[in-house]
């Protein structure tokens, strides 16, 4: 058994070698069959990042794209008070092309579109053919938060263009948990979205932080859109709260990186932030700032409090999105729509309030996602984890000699080894332990030999064997495993960890990482 211990309120990627079990596959799960699949989920980023209203017409300009391209944004909707019209539209496909940002866009002649009625399909077409050859359009902007009973002129929307334009899906975001009585309501409407329009991507929105309390139902929300997504066999988005409205309170950094922490540990492929521009002044709403003021264009705290998110926010999505999801669990008190944590082959243990979230690669390799689930405050979270895992840790501490920054601070502990010794090291084991105290323990061909049973010493018996690898990226040379030394039951060994990186109550990456660092670099230096 081992364990660490990690600072306050933080999200940390980690990925342990373990043996077959219910978190540990031997094979990699496959994502169930999707019916009649929309050729649309194909052309999707791997991972999607936009922000709700994008700039206004008057401000449709090149600057402003690259502006919110330098947000760390690959995707675009609709402006506020969008006239959804082709000229506008045009313009908006010319600035974002050079910045790599695509566009899911609001085309007012939709609504002159019928099936029952021949003579629109030439509307359609034309529709169509003004878009699906630019590189920066991603997709049809439909509508917010339908109602089942559009869902039939929707079907027959998304039909049509998958006819004349599969690339290019149609698209919608959904209602939310909290516009329903009942769980099992909402999920009935997601699911009626699902089968009947036959989309290419999933996402809802819920907003659960008020001035006078939470709702309690956020993790409910991605719980649900999560478990559909997968029914159904396709990718989901989030909706988080930036800006203030309504009762909806203030976002700060925390609360922020609370929300992209949960839509991550469920799996999903992209986030949407609520909102980029502030809509116009309104006495009922009451909006507050986006990431973009009203009228000046100046750019609000929000601005910055979400570029400096997704720059670690991007790698992390572009690497969990690679791998399959297996399950999430949360610690502590389970929250509605949550799954209460069970001790398994990989993780024995968690002291705190944490979500864990569990993917697998191709290979069967299962990779941890572990993120506070305290919405409001920070917290230290311990985590008792079998002893193959802890032999990961190792690995990451040996492979990126970093710095800390903020309040991280982490130690492995490797516990008792229990399993049994062969032959005369049985008999010895008490002798090595005293004798080798004070020696730094290692895995080495000795140990491999003479440790039995499952774990480290069955894994490593060879030398070819692969060890357990990090998920953002495993150091190129096979560094020696910290486990128990020649005929040793076991010891407590207590190490220093100044590889992880902590941002303010938030993310946890190796900053020492070379290909997370080159990614990060990279996108800094085209910003």
């Amino acid at each position: 058994m081992a364990s660490f211990l990690l600072s306050t309120s933080m999200l940390v990627l980690l990925a342990a070698g373990t043996a077959a079990g219910d978190r540990g596959p031997g094979v990699a799960p496959t994502l169930p069959a999707r019916p009649e699949a929309n050729p649309g989920t194909a052309t999707l980023s791997r991972f999607t990042l936009y922000g709700w209203v994008s700039p206004p017409t008057t401000f449709t300009t090149a600057e402003r794209y690259a502006e919110f391209a330098n947000a760390g944004f690959n995707t675009t909707v609709l402006a506020w008070e969008d006239p959804g019209s082709l000229a506008e539209n045009k313009k908006r496909l010319e600035f974002s092309r050079p910045v790599g940002v695509r566009n899911l866009l609001l085309d007012q002649r939709f609504d002159q579109v019928r099936g029952d009625d021949p003579a629109s399909m030439a509307v359609l077409d034309s529709i169509v053919s003004a878009y699906r050859d630019d590189p920066a359009f991603l997709g049809y902007y439909l509508g917010d938060e339908p109602r089942v009973e559009r869902f039939p002129q929707l079907a027959e929307w998304f039909r049509l263009l998958r006819a004349r334009d599969p690339a290019h899906p149609g698209w919608n975001n959904l209602l939310g948990r909290l516009a329903f009585p009942t769980r099992d309501s909402w999920i009935a409407y997601l699911r009626a979205y699902a089968s009947q329009v036959q989309p290419a991507v999933l996402e809802t929105d819920d907003y659960d932080h008020t001035n006078h309390g939470d709702h309690g139902q956020f993790v409910e929300n991605v719980a649900g859109t999560g478990q559909v997504a997968r029914e159904y066999g396709l990718p989901f988005w989030g909706v988080v709260l930036v800006i203030k409205h309504y009762d909806y309170r203030e976002v700060d950094d925390g609360l922020l990186r609370w929300q992209v922490a949960q839509w991550l540990s469920y799996g999903a492929t992209g986030i949407c932030y609520f909102t980029y521009w502030t809509p116009a002044p309104d006495s009922t709403v009451n909006w507050g700032d986006g990431m973009i003021r009203w009228g000046s264009g100046e750019r609000s705290p929000h601005y910055d409090q979400v570029r400096t998110l997704n720059l670690r926010l991007k790698p992390m999505g572009e690497a969990l999105a690679s791998l399959a999801w297996l399950s999430t669990e949360q610690s502590g008190e389970t929250p509605v729509g949550g799954t209460a944590f069970e001790p398994d082959s990989l993780v024995e243990a968690i002291e705190g309030r944490a979500v864990l979230g569990t993917f697998a690669d191709a290979q069967g390799t299962p990779h941890l996602f572990v993120a506070n689930r305290d919405s409001s405050a920070a917290q230290t979270l311990a985590l008792n984890l079998r002893l193959h895992a802890a032999a990961a840790l190792g690995r990451l501490r040996r492979a990126h000699r970093g710095r800390v920054l903020g309040h991280a601070r982490c130690r492995a502990e490797s516990g008792q080894h229990e399993r049994a010794l062969r032959g005369h090291a049985r008999a010895r084991s008490g002798h090595a332990h005293a004798a080798r105290r004070e020696r730094a323990p290692r895995l080495g061909a000795h140990a491999r030999g003479r440790c039995a049973g499952r774990g480290l010493g069955r894994s490593h018996r060879r030398r070819r064997a692969r060890p357990p690898r990090l998920l953002l990226g495993a150091p190129r040379r096979r560094a020696r495993i910290g486990g128990a030394p020649r005929g040793m039951a076991g010891r407590e060994v207590r190490r220093s960890w100044t590889s992880l990186a902590a941002v303010s109550r938030a993310v946890i990456a190796c900053e020492r990482c070379p290909r997370l660092r080159a990614h990060c670099e990279q996108v800094a230096r085209a910003a």
